[in-house]
């Protein structure tokens, strides 16, 4: 249920599916100001939406800002958020475009600026032969140099909700030293950060994976363009999201 309400979520919050809709409620009606009117507002999207300048105003006004390594301090844990990894078609892992979380995290560790790393990343299956993220990412960390001992895993959640309750069991449980660096996406660290503190997590932010708002202005971004369309889909539902826990959560 919770992943349909996701999905339909997800539609619901891309301005691609909004021209879609515009355009086949102006061919369907049967009033030709419906239909100019439809045409119009799909025509203002593309030309809003479309625009890799106003994406990049919103992701650099809604992302926190870098933080270099140099001016952190020393964490007993890091807490590197799942999404980097998928399954292929034989059912093991690969990297995907979130895997700076993974590389992060590694450097965070490599560099002394955490001491231990909590992966929670679960799929929310229970198939022992299923793929599982955080069990696949501690082979990939351990592949690296990277002891056993140093690495837990949280492979339950199927949320960022999850993440934040099931990563507070686990770190009270080894009585760790608050706060610990949450290392996540910088369009994903707003909302995850609101869920970790309502959780009773004290955190610091390390976001990482930069995928707009960071690149020069180029004057051809300003044509309108399907991939910018496409990409306020997840920034709108980082808005919504964290709308959501913000007004909830109270």
């Amino acid at each position: 249920m919770h992943r349909f309400a996701s999905a339909i979520l997800g539609f619901m919050l891309s301005p691609f599916n909004w021209i879609w809709i515009l355009l086949i409620l102006s061919f369907l009606s049967r009033n030709g100001k419906v239909r100019r009117r439809c045409r119009i507002a799909a025509l203002v999207i593309l030309v809003v939406f479309g625009n890799q300048w106003i994406l990049d105003w919103a992701a650099r006004r809604w992302q926190p800002k870098r933080v270099p390594a140099g001016d952190l301090k020393t964490y007993s844990c890091g807490i590197v958020l799942g999404g980097f990894g998928s399954p292929d078609a034989g059912g093991t892992g690969y990297f995907n475009e979130n895997a700076d979380r993974f590389i992060e995290a590694e450097k965070m560790y490599k560099l002394g600026i955490i001491h231990h790393i909590l992966i929670s990343g679960g799929n929310g299956k229970t198939d022992e032969a299923s793929f599982r993220e955080a069990w696949w990412a501690k082979k990939e960390f351990g592949s690296l140099g990277i002891p056993d001992s140093v690495i837990f895993v949280e492979d339950r959640s199927n949320d960022t909700q999850d993440n934040a309750a099931y990563a507070k069991e686990i770190l009270d449980s080894l009585q760790f030293e608050p706060p610990y660096l949450l290392i996540t996406s910088a369009i994903h660290m707003p909302r995850a950060s609101l869920i970790f503190k309502n959780a009773g997590l004290r955190t610091q932010p390390f976001p990482c994976g930069y995928a707009e708002g960071v690149g020069p202005f180029e004057w051809s971004d300003a044509l309108p363009q399907a991939s910018v369309l496409s990409s306020w889909k997840l920034l709108m539902k980082e808005f919504a999201g964290y709308a959501w826990y913000a007004v909830t959560r109270r």
